[in-house]
């Protein structure tokens, strides 16, 4: 009889690790049309709106369009991710997400391509990856063993850096070589084959690891039944200030996309470009380091065996960021060394490539403790509401570094944004809630 049973348990544990990897492949492969697609369309649509309008203001109308469901609707996605079906959502929204493409498509051969068409497919699209991504994000903790949730993230950080290095340049070739119309049918329809091999995907397998009966889905559907939708919210909002350590952590996770805004992302640009005068050549290479870093930085965390005190590795990365950063201040500042611009862009490009695996080895085990630490009940909103206020704080980022980099030497702006984030730190490691989770 024991040996029956430990044959039992030796095969369900077979069994399971079958199940995680095959989980693993077509999370994968989801996100890889699903995001791919995403940026090409982005990148295609928004080359096509500049040859037929040659106006700025049409191009940043579709960035707007493109990021404002984020902020919009990041805490409704995940109370619902919270109360209905994860596995339905996801496999539904993606194909949705097709068939607002295709409509795209039969829009532009019924009448014309217009510029309205193509803002509300922006939107439409958009919205579609939000209640996409909340409950694919809530649920990966319960589409693998914790032995692979780290591989996970760190593929879905792999996927997401390609798509960023190479959707770009497909996007350009697709509208270089190819009929835009004959575009959105292949867009459409991947995202459609992209939902249905999600299909296939087990969101059980937290349960069958536990040994638990009722699934997390049961609880959702009869949580679903009982209509409080302004009390599900603020119940995840209550119970993200309940808890120190998430309150410290979200905290980091919100104001960490803002500071690298202020920072980096447009005090940089403008000093090697209006500074410096660094070549188009150059300054492509300079943009190119960071999806690079997080490329290889997420490739070999993938290859890591899990690490038991993640706060511990966050803490020694987010040093390495918050140094680097300053520097970059200190470099662009030319108090203490002046160089030439290929110097300067060496230099650049090692710090770069720096912050970038730095900034892999923060984001990962973040997202690995508050996936581990988060009941499965509250993931959804607390992701959600993150989330949100991470999309709405990083406009704000750029907005006030925008007005700064007029009226003071631009260089402040990096070497401010790293003290403060020493000081994050500092503070950080100090936080005893922080130290034992």
């Amino acid at each position: 009889m024991e040996n029956t049973l430990k044959k039992n348990e030796i095969e369900e544990k077979i069994a399971v690790k079958e199940i995680v990897k095959k989980n693993i492949i077509l999370i994968s492969l989801g996100q890889l049309v699903s995001l791919f697609g995403s940026r090409i369309y982005s990148f295609a649509i928004s080359l096509y709106i500049l040859s037929v309008t040659g106006s700025g203001l049409n191009f940043s109308l579709t960035l707007a369009l493109g990021t404002l469901p984020g902020v919009l609707f990041g805490p409704i996605s995940g109370v619902i991710a919270d109360r209905f079906d994860r596995k339905k959502m996801v496999v539904l929204l993606d194909v949705l997400s097709g068939v607002v493409v295709l409509g795209l498509l039969a829009a532009s051969l019924i009448d014309e391509l217009s510029l309205s068409y193509i803002y509300i497919t922006t939107f439409l699209l958009s919205t579609c990856n939000v209640f996409f991504n909340t409950p694919l994000a809530a649920s990966i903790p319960n589409l693998v063993d914790d032995e692979n949730l780290t591989r996970i993230n760190s593929l879905s950080h792999t996927i997401s850096s390609l798509a960023s290095i190479a959707g770009p340049f497909i996007g350009g070739l697709v509208y270089a070589l190819i009929d835009i119309r004959l575009f959105l049918l292949v867009n459409g329809l991947s995202f459609i084959i992209s939902g249905i091999s999600e299909a296939f995907i087990d969101f059980k397998v937290r349960d069958r690891i536990n040994g638990e009966s009722k699934t997390s889905n049961k609880k959702e559907n009869d949580k679903a039944k009982n209509n409080r939708f302004f009390t599900d919210l603020m119940d995840g909002l209550r119970y993200i200030a309940t808890q120190k350590w998430l309150m410290v952590l979200g905290s980091f996770v919100v104001f960490f996309n803002m500071l690298i805004m202020m920072g980096l992302s447009v005090p940089v640009p403008y000093i090697v470009n209006e500074v410096w005068g660094f070549s188009s050549q150059q300054f492509g290479i300079l943009n190119m380091m960071f999806p690079i870093g997080m490329l290889m930085a997420s490739i070999v965390l993938s290859i890591l065996p899990e690490v038991k005190n993640n706060i511990k590795r966050i803490l020694i990365c987010l040093s390495t960021f918050s140094v680097a950063i300053f520097i970059v201040g200190l470099l662009t500042s030319e108090i203490f060394i002046v160089l030439n611009n290929t110097q300067y862009l060496i230099i650049l490009t090692i710090l770069y490539l720096m912050m970038a695996v730095a900034a892999i080895f923060i984001n990962v085990p973040v997202n690995v403790t508050l996936q581990r630490l988060i009941p499965d009940d509250m993931r959804g909103r607390v992701t959600g509401t993150l989330g949100t206020l991470g999309m709405a704080l990083s406009p704000i980022g750029a907005i006030v570094a925008g007005a700064l980099v007029d009226s003071i030497s631009p260089w402040l702006l990096p070497m401010v944004s790293g003290i403060i984030m020493i000081c994050i730190t500092i503070y950080m490691s100090n936080v005893k809630d922080l130290k034992e989770i």
